[in-house]
C-alpha cells in the first residue's frame, strides 16, 4: 500500500536509543506498507515501524492513530529508537489502512 503527501503527527515520544531530542513533531511524508514494514518518508526524517511493534490502531475521522513501540526515526543519518503515538491523516483511505494494519474487516 502507498499514500503520498500524508500529514503525520508523532507525539508522546520516549527515546530509548539515540540522540533524537523531540517528544513530538509533525511532517508531511510518503507512506508505504509492504512486507510488514511501515515506512514514513518525509525526506529529512524517515520513520520505520515493523508490524509486530504495533500495539494498537484506532480509526479516527479521516485518520488512523497507531500506538507503537521500538520504531526507528532516522534524521541526518542518525538513527534513534522511540515509543509513542503516530497519527496519519489518510482522508477517505483511512478505513482501508486501518484494516490492513490491524487486520479487521
Amino acid at each position: 500500500m502507498k499514500a503520498e503527501n500524508v500529514k503525520a503527527e508523532f507525539s508522546n515520544l520516549s527515546i530509548h536509543m539515540g540522540d533524537f531530542g523531540h517528544s513530538k513533531f509533525k511532517m508531511k511524508c510518503d507512506i508505504t506498507y509492504e512486507d510488514m514494514m511501515l515506512m514514513m518518508d518525509g525526506g529529512k526524517r524517515v520513520a520505520r515501524l515493523h508490524a509486530r511493534n504495533i500495539n494498537n490502531v484506532h480509526l479516527e475521522k479521516k485518520a488512523i492513530r497507531i500506538s507503537a513501540v521500538n520504531f526507528e526515526i532516522k534524521e541526518n543519518e542518525e538513527v534513534s529508537v522511540a515509543t509513542g503515538s503516530i497519527r496519519l491523516e489518510l482522508g477517505d483511505d483511512a478505513k482501508k489502512w486501518y484494516e490492513e494494519l490491524w487486520g479487521y474487516s
